[in-house]
C-alpha cells in the first residue's frame, strides 16, 4: 500500500503542471525602462509592478530632456489580464527561485509568477488551453464561389476543453472591396467538451458572391474570416485566414 501511494504521488507530481501566460500591460508611447512583474497571488489575483517612465525634449537651445516616472501597482487575474492599476510602485519582493530567465516572487497551489528576464512578468496557473495545429494566419486565392476552410485544435491544456460554441466573423484588407462576403460554420467534431490530448476540427464555409461586384479593374476582392471559439480557455486564440477573390463581377458606373 505505501508503495502504491508513493507511486501515485509521484504521478500527481509529474502530471501537475501550469500553463504559462504573460502579465498583460501596454505603456504609452515612448515609455522607457518598463518593468512588468508578478510579486504576489492571493484571492484569485496577481499583484506587481507595471512602472516605466518617459522623457520629454527641453525648450530652447541644448535643452535636457525631462524624464518623468510612472509608478505603478497592477493587478492580473490568473491568466494574465490586466484588472486594475493604481499610483504607486510595490516594493520587489526576494526571488525564491530562479530557472533559466525566469524569476519567480511568489507561488501559491501550482500557481506561480514573477519576471522573465526577456521582458515581461508572467503568470502560470494551471487551466484549460488550447492550439491551432492547422496553420493560422493563412492567405489563400480563391474563385468568386462558396469556399471550405477546416481547423483543427488540440486541447493541450491541464484540464478538458468545454466548448460552448463558436462565432465567425468576416471582414475587409483594405479599401476597394466594397462588403466582406459572409461565412458560417457548416459542420464541427467539436463536442460539448474535449479530453487533453485530444483534437477535432471546425469547418466553416465562407461565401464571397454576396459581394455583388468590386470596382477593382480586374475583379479582385480581398476580405478574410475569424473563426472566435468560447470555451473555459484562460487565453483564447482566434482562427483567422486572409482570401484574395478573383472572378467577382466588375461593377458597372
Amino acid at each position: 500500500m505505501k508503495y502504491l501511494l508513493a507511486v501515485l504521488g509521484l504521478f500527481c507530481a509529474v502530471s501537475a503542471h501550469a500553463y504559462e501566460y504573460k502579465l498583460q500591460f501596454t505603456a504609452q508611447g515612448g515609455a522607457q525602462g518598463l518593468v512588468v512583474a508578478g510579486y504576489e497571488i492571493s484571492g484569485g489575483k496577481v499583484t506587481g509592478n507595471c512602472s516605466y517612465f518617459v522623457v520629454s525634449s527641453g525648450s530652447g537651445r541644448g535643452g535636457h530632456g525631462v524624464r518623468t516616472n510612472y509608478y505603478n501597482t497592477c493587478t492580473w487575474d490568473l491568466y494574465g489580464n490586466l484588472k486594475s492599476m493604481n499610483p504607486g510602485e510595490p516594493t520587489a519582493p526576494q526571488p525564491i527561485s530562479q530557472s533559466g530567465t525566469e524569476i519567480m516572487y511568489a507561488e501559491r497551489g501550482h500557481s506561480q509568477t514573477g519576471l522573465d528576464t526577456r521582458g515581461f512578468g508572467f503568470v502560470s496557473t494551471p487551466s484549460a488551453h488550447y492550439s491551432w495545429q492547422t496553420y493560422n494566419g493563412n492567405y489563400a486565392d480563391i474563385p468568386y464561389a462558396p469556399y471550405e476552410v477546416t481547423a483543427t485544435l488540440i486541447s493541450d491544456g491541464d484540464y478538458a476543453l468545454n466548448i460552448a460554441g463558436e462565432k465567425i466573423r468576416t471582414g475587409i484588407s483594405g479599401s476597394i472591396t466594397p462588403s466582406a462576403g459572409t461565412a458560417s460554420v457548416t459542420s464541427t467534431t467539436c463536442g460539448s467538451s474535449l479530453a487533453v490530448g485530444n483534437t477535432c476540427s471546425v469547418t466553416v464555409t465562407y461565401n464571397p458572391t454576396t459581394i455583388g461586384c468590386t470596382p477593382d479593374a480586374y475583379g479582385f476582392g480581398y476580405t478574410n474570416i475569424t473563426l472566435i471559439l468560447v470555451t473555459n480557455a484562460g487565453a483564447t486564440v482566434d482562427f483567422t485566414e486572409g482570401f484574395t477573390v478573383t472572378g467577382i463581377p466588375i461593377c458597372n458606373d
